[in-house]
């Protein structure tokens, strides 16, 4: 008999303990959650989760799918070492007139200065106080694109053709229109944020391009690209073909292409 009270004893007492845990999982608070021993606070009935940050639209891409406007497919990481892509770095000023891929261009801007870190929204390419104050133009025979990296997505801004542009001098205008690509860089004085800095602002903008111009070298080694980075660009031209308002400045261009067949 004493040992039938005892057992009903223990049982009496584990019921309060799984009853206890139980209120402390479900019923301490109606605001909390258990998630792997962690107590963590739940959102607010009326304060909805924030949505998650989009990924880049996407659609449908075979290998050599021309540039348009719109999305661009999903960027592919250059596989060669970067001591080779270093080795093999150089500058070239003859090219061939064939147009690169969507995905050729995908990789190509990325690596420029794509976001390597999306969740952070830092780039492959440094700035200045991370201001992120380059944008980069892309100039086609077929007109001239603004590159939005967060999407990866091109917005045509100009029918035009305006590679020519990019590069004022007679041999450098001839292999400008000879190559695919012209990338124009171009600083967004606003959004650096250093109007009380004018020496300061200009000299930070033309060392970020020049990280990108680094990254669009060292790519097109390991792709097998070619490049030329250029000064000799005709900015205010360029400003007033893609309609750009005085507090953005075109500063630099670089030539893209693919080698002549027999260079």
């Amino acid at each position: 008999m004493k040992t039938a009270n005892f057992l009903n004893l223990l049982l009496a007492v584990a019921l309060v303990l799984l009853c206890a845990e139980l209120h402390f999982r479900r019923g301490a608070s109606p605001a909390t959650s258990v998630v792997d021993g962690r107590t963590a606070q739940a959102p607010a009935a009326d304060q909805p989760t924030p949505a998650p940050e989009p990924e880049p639209a996407t659609r449908p891409f075979h290998a050599d799918a021309p540039i348009m406007e719109g999305p661009l497919p999903p960027p592919q990481r250059d596989e060669m070492p970067l001591g080779e892509a270093l080795a093999k770095r150089r500058t070239d000023r003859e090219f061939s007139t064939e147009e690169l891929t969507a995905q050729e261009l995908s990789d190509l801007l990325w690596a420029a200065s794509g976001f390597n870190r999306r969740d952070e929204r830092k780039l492959t390419a440094p700035t200045a106080i991370n201001r992120q104050e380059i944008d980069i133009y892309v100039c086609r025979r077929d007109g001239a694109y603004l590159w939005k990296p967060f999407e990866n997505d091109l917005k045509r801004v100009s029918e035009k053709d305006l590679r020519g542009l990019t590069g004022r001098r007679g041999a450098n205008r001839n292999f400008a229109l000879d190559a695919d690509i012209a990338l124009v860089y171009v600083v967004d004085w606003e959004r650096q944020k250093m109007q009380d800095r004018p020496d300061d602002a200009k000299k930070y903008a033309l060392v970020d391009c020049g990280f990108i111009g680094q990254n669009v070298y060292l790519h097109c080694a390991a792709a097998g690209l070619r490049t030329v980075f250029l000064g000799s660009l005709d900015p205010a031209a360029i400003a007033a073909e893609l309609g750009l308002p005085e507090t953005r400045t075109p500063v630099f261009a670089q030539t893209v292409g693919k080698a002549p067949r027999n260079p």
